[in-house]
């Protein structure tokens, strides 16, 4: 294999890997309103964290006279930053509440979160003169756990990541940045700096403590509450994908299950297929190849309308029920139906020309388009998902029809007309329909 093949290998490896990671709409959809909640919940901690560490130093500034210079700019500049954090928190949760930006939040406040408490260290060093490498004893430093536990509300290890290496970057070069201290500079600077070790400065240190531990308690019920979800939305689809159509259980969420055991009614296009003359395979295959062969006919329906958007209502031995417009009407129903028709038309005789059947299969589809009822009957230890009403009936008679006019895919007038292929279809003569009292105009391909 050459260079060439070998990266292209790799190439489709590396595509099909990804593709694999894709998630399903019904788990995207989950991860996009956690994100959201999370997001607003984030917000809100934020500015409860910036509301209990402004007053706790309020208080332990309160009724205190400070004629240290450095202190009191320390504190302004502590106020300053516990402001800011609020007020940043307070933001995203509004932008969230009203779903703008939902995607760059996180980020954005993350990193406006570190760039705060990393400013308010370089103001002490370099504004203040104190040295970069006791930034440990400075109150601010223990809020570089609190924002990272509040990014870890998001969910997303790569932004874990990014503010990680902010923060150690960042540190880092106040550290390390300038020249290091002899023993007897740093208990100077210490000793000028005494302040931060007193009980009003611990008493800070406590609230934050406390701040972070309710951020981590959110976080931990925040997991505990998607997970629940997560596994009540399972649950609920696997007890679906017993009587629901496999298409309908993964975009159906609980407030569309309630509407369709309600039931409702809705504009439809209903497809009818049957094979012909399939007791004849029957009498000549046994019942192992009997049962590969109506396996096979029916992987050719389930490619044909899963090509097309159609949802097999149910099989009926050789014969399905394909539906247009459900769980939610679209514009292009009648003419999707269509096109499932001739594609399944297409793979049928795809199917002929490979195996030589002897007679050859053959198809009647029937298409119709109106309204229907639709929904989940029944009790609880049978529900089964249905739809009725003449539409129904009258494509069961136009793929009957199919028989009598020699004409193996048949569409009513109404079908052609909604799907605006008037020119590409052709009336047919055909007896009254049995059980339709109204005159029924059948067309077919030209």
């Amino acid at each position: 294999m050459d260079r060439s093949s070998r990266l292209q290998s790799a190439w489709t490896s590396f595509r099909n890997r990804r593709r694999s990671r894709e998630l399903s709409d019904v788990t995207s959809r989950l991860i996009r309103e956690a994100d959201t909640g999370a997001l607003q919940r984030a917000g809100m901690v934020r500015v409860v964290v910036a509301g209990i560490m402004l007053v706790s130093v309020l208080l332990v500034t309160y009724g205190i006279e400070l004629e240290n210079r450095m202190a009191l700019k320390q504190i302004a500049a502590a106020e300053l930053t516990l402001a800011l954090f609020g007020a940043s928190g307070w933001l995203s949760a509004w932008l969230a509440s009203k779903r703008i930006a939902v995607a760059q939040l996180p980020v954005f406040t993350a990193v406006l979160d570190a760039l705060l408490v990393l400013g308010n260290l370089a103001y002490s060093h370099w504004g203040l003169g104190v040295p970069g490498g006791l930034f440990a004893v400075f109150p601010v430093t223990w809020v570089v756990p609190i924002t990272l536990a509040a990014v870890a509300i998001h969910y997303q290890p790569r932004l874990q990541i990014l503010v990680a290496m902010i923060y150690v970057a960042g540190l880092s070069f106040l550290a390390f940045g300038g020249d290091a201290l002899t023993p007897d500079e740093r208990r100077e600077d210490l000793s000028q700096i005494n302040a931060v070790f007193s009980e009003q400065a611990n008493l800070v240190r406590l609230a934050m403590i406390l701040s972070l531990a309710l951020i981590l308690i959110l976080v931990a019920r925040q997991g505990r509450v998607l997970l629940e979800r997560a596994v009540r939305e399972t649950t609920m689809r696997v007890n679906l994908t017993r009587y629901l159509p496999r298409e309908l259980a993964p975009v159906l969420t609980e407030q569309a299950f309630a509407s369709l055991r309600q039931g409702r009614r809705a504009r439809v296009t209903v497809m009818f297929v049957d094979m012909r003359a399939s007791t004849s395979f029957g009498e000549i295959m046994d019942p192992g190849q009997l049962a590969i062969f109506i396996t096979s006919f029916r992987r050719r329906v389930l490619r044909a309308a899963s090509r097309h958007g159609g949802v097999i209502d149910k099989f009926t031995g050789d014969g399905a029920l394909i539906l247009f417009g459900v769980p939610g009407a679209g514009e292009d129903d009648a003419r999707r139906a269509l096109a499932c028709g001739r594609t399944l038309l297409r793979l049928i005789e795809r199917w002929n020309v490979k195996r030589q059947f002897d007679p050859p299969v053959r198809v009647g589809i029937g298409i119709h388009t109106g309204e229907v009822f639709c929904g989940v009957v029944g009790d609880e230890s049978r529900l089964e998902f249905t739809v009725v009403g003449e539409t129904v009936n009258i494509a069961s008679r136009i793929e009957q029809a199919t028989k009598n006019t020699d004409c193996e895919l048949l569409a009513s007038a109404e079908t052609v007309q909604e799907a605006g292929e008037q020119e590409l279809w052709v009336a047919v003569t055909h007896e009254p329909l049995p059980g339709v009292t109204r005159n029924m105009v059948l067309m077919k391909p030209v």
